[in-house]
């Protein structure tokens, strides 16, 4: 999914709520964080605005109502082990540019974001904008159609917080046929931003979906979702080190067994654009990931590369798709072509390692040198099994090719 997902988001109803997350303590410094529940807030009907900085009692188990909205110059905080439940429909934790979320796990105690019944597209999910680039424009930003909300600008080193040890469980809420939530999307946010350690599960759309940028991102885990286990677009440029992502023909009744490991756009519009501070191209670098699939779809792809995108990729195992690599539009072939970008591949019951769409300009694309395989290459830290670092904080012990089916 690409920009239709900011039109759901952002067309929603911007109505403040009644029970708006503004805090009227006796401190009246607003670089204090203050504990949401002082402020008479019932952790059962959790949605409005947030404008100062709040700290949520991991005490409490909260749910998500409606949308919650971290204002430009306020800051949310969920401690370890703080459990938050998200009511059905188009209800979703937005942090908006200029704001930080601090989400801090820990291993021993992950926060979790769950729907109050376990399906694909429960409830929406959880989006960052930033003021780092997105090639939509020359300025390096973009904007909703409504509700007027930017992300996006020049600052790549910008800084929206830390996602740290969290679960994301049930997102992807469909809006109407053509828009829908992933379970997390970060726009334009910035290399001084961390994400670590994330576990998005039964998700109706994209696991992960990058809205340019330059945010590093590792130890990723992405089980079942509804499209793409890992989405780029609008010149993101940052980094993914440790990803384990697994594409389930079934799976918790799952309906839509997923698409492609990785969806890896430049601009879905224009494809050669030169807008923004990154030069308008995707160019991010992947390392130590593991994609397992499915046979099911005609988008069982491991590697979906198009739209102008280019890429570094390194220990990489893709298993059980259709097809390996599959490559699109002449601005990616020609990076591609230029010296081999896709180091030390492991193929497992992969039926075509690569493949290229013809274009006027490539009528017969051959991309066949433009990787390296590695039969002992070992993705995100185990072949093709669930490695050690994913094991425990995310409720797996085990996993591997058999449990993702055909």
């Amino acid at each position: 999914m690409k920009k239709t997902f900011l039109k759901a988001i952002l067309g929603l109803s911007l109505v403040a709520s009644t029970t708006a997350v503004v805090v009227s303590c006796n401190d009246k410094n607003n670089d204090d964080p203050v504990v949401i529940d002082n402020s008479g807030i019932d952790a059962n009907n959790f949605k409005g605005d947030i404008t100062k900085n709040v700290t949520l009692d991991p005490a409490k188990v909260y749910t998500i109502t409606g949308k919650v909205a971290v204002k430009a110059g306020a800051s949310l905080t969920i401690p370890e082990g703080t459990q938050i439940k998200v009511a059905e429909g188009a209800n979703y934790l937005i942090v908006e540019r200029g704001a930080k979320i601090f989400i801090n796990g820990s291993a021993a105690k992950p926060v979790v974001f769950e729907g109050t019944a376990h399906k694909q597209g429960h409830w929406g999910g959880i989006v960052v904008l930033g003021n780092a680039p997105s090639n939509r424009s020359a300025a390096g930003t973009s904007t909703s159609e409504l509700g007027d909300l930017t992300y996006g600008g020049t600052d790549k080193a910008d800084n929206s917080g830390v996602i740290k040890y969290v679960v994301i469980k049930d997102s992807g809420y469909k809006y109407n046929p053509e828009k829908e939530f992933n379970g997390l999307s970060l726009f334009g946010v910035g290399s001084g931003t961390t994400v670590s350690y994330v576990y998005i599960t039964n998700g109706a759309d994209d696991g992960v979906e990058m809205f340019g940028g330059n945010v590093n991102v590792d130890h990723i885990v992405v089980t079942g979702v509804g499209d793409d286990s890992f989405d780029w677009t609008e010149s993101w440029s940052g980094t993914v080190d440790y990803l384990y992502a697994a594409r389930m023909k079934a799976f918790m009744g799952a309906v839509e067994p997923g698409n492609r490991g990785i969806e890896a756009d430049s601009q879905d519009t224009d494809p050669n654009t030169t807008n923004g501070a990154n030069g308008g191209v995707s160019n991010p670098t992947v390392k130590n990931a593991t994609f397992i699939g499915n046979t099911a779809g005609a988008e069982s792809q491991g590697l979906k590369i198009r739209a102008g995108s280019q890429g570094n990729f390194d220990n990489i195992v893709i298993a059980n798709f259709q097809t390996g690599l599959d490559f699109e539009t002449d601005r990616t072939y020609a990076w591609f072509n230029s010296g081999t970008k896709i180091n030390n591949v492991r193929f497992v019951n992969v039926g075509t390692e690569w493949k290229a769409k013809a274009t006027t300009a490539n009528p017969n694309p051959d991309l066949s040198k433009a990787f390296t395989k590695n039969a002992d290459a070992k993705g995100a830290g185990n072949g093709t099994a669930l490695p050690d670092w994913a094991k425990g904080w995310t409720g797996l012990t085990s996993f591997d090719v058999a449990d993702a089916g055909n």
